[in-house]
């Protein structure tokens, strides 16, 4: 009789996502030149940045992989990692009515704090209007190629994982 396996879904822990100071406050920050930044003194996340994007990250990880273990930083002691993600934001802005701009260097850490694998990202797209909706939903989605990306490296290092069992 061949013995089954069973593949277990793996733990994946989110965190820690680093910000600039430029972008660790409540304001929205839009681009007014160049080398100028402007701040939506009336257009406010609805949470901070930084929870907003772990937390809307760990949402896309969930549904782009099989996993029913999504932690987000800080996870109890006990729990063994099998993958941390791990972001640092270099550049999140745009220009209303323009283009907006996602700069960033994530890796995927083994339970042991092992960098297994890492990438940057540069991502534009134009912002379609010229209100702060507009540029957020462009952001939402730059997020969201950003945890396909993530994805598709977790499951490509489980793949592997399993195929060396």
């Amino acid at each position: 009789m061949p013995a089954t396996v069973v593949a277990q879904s793996p733990v994946i822990g989110v965190g820690p996502i680093t910000l600039p100071k430029y972008l660790d406050r409540p304001q929205i920050v839009t681009r007014a030149s160049r080398n100028q930044l402007a701040l939506g003194e009336f257009d406010r996340w609805a949470e901070p940045l930084r929870d907003n994007i772990s937390r809307v990250l760990a949402e896309n990880l969930a549904r782009l992989i099989p996993t029913d273990h999504l932690l987000l930083q800080a996870w109890p002691r006990s729990v063994t990692l099998d993958y941390q993600v791990t972001v640092e934001v270099l550049q999140f802005d745009g220009w209303l009515g323009g283009e907006s701009t996602l700069l960033a260097r994530w890796s995927i850490l083994d339970g042991a704090e092992h960098e297994l694998f890492n990438r940057m990202v540069h991502l534009h797209a134009p912002t379609g209007g010229r209100d702060y909706e507009a540029l957020v939903v462009v952001m939402n989605q730059m997020i969201e190629t950003l945890s396909r990306d993530i994805a598709t490296a977790i499951q490509r290092l489980a793949s592997r994982a399993v195929a060396r069992e």
